[in-house]
């Protein structure tokens, strides 16, 4: 049986040990509403974790079929939509249009045939932004791919896609050219 004694230092190490946690969960609240507080100051926004999934804004797509002999300035096609989490890319136009106003992080991929190029651009409502140069030169037995990625601010109905520039896209293959984006 328990005497007296011990129960009554168990409960008095139980009080004191309530009380200390209490405190230090008083204190990390106090400081991580003045933590808080700062941060907002400085002009960063609040976020909560519930539901965060729902607002996240990212893409990725591959050619659907390989693509040649595009015409100057045609817009590159990436129709096989693999996500597209927050609907801003559009597989049937190439475009992808800004849900909200934020930077967005693009990555393009093309792969060509020996002895084919296919040049493309990024633009932004039209306006260059960069460029990705792929040539299998002539006389290679290899394929050439290159990529590029892009960080562009972007207001709310922007819209970014892929070009071909200077001479036509001569040939691209479709399962290993592809076109992604998420806001950062």
């Amino acid at each position: 049986m328990v005497s007296m004694l011990t129960l009554r230092v168990t409960l008095v190490l139980m009080v004191i040990l309530t009380e200390l946690y209490a405190k230090e969960t008083q204190d990390f609240i106090s400081k991580y509403n003045k933590y808080n507080t700062v941060c907002r100051g400085l002009g960063y926004e609040t976020r909560s974790c519930q539901g965060r999934n729902d607002r996240v804004v990212a893409f990725h797509a591959r050619m659907s079929s390989s693509l040649q002999n595009l015409g100057r300035s045609a817009v590159v096609v990436f129709g096989k939509v693999i996500l597209n989490s927050g609907s801003a890319f559009d597989g049937n136009t190439g475009i992808f249009t800004a849900p909200t106003d934020g930077i967005y992080s693009f990555t393009w991929t093309i792969l060509t045939k020996p002895g084919s190029y296919f040049n493309t651009q990024i633009v932004i409502n039209g306006k260059l932004v960069g460029y990705n140069n792929a040539d299998g030169k002539s006389g290679s037995s290899h394929q050439e791919s290159s990529s590029t990625t892009a960080v562009i601010r972007m207001k709310k109905k922007d819209k970014v896609w892929i070009r071909i520039y200077g001479r036509e896209g001569k040939y691209a293959y479709a399962d290993w050219s592809s076109f992604s984006g998420f806001q950062l």
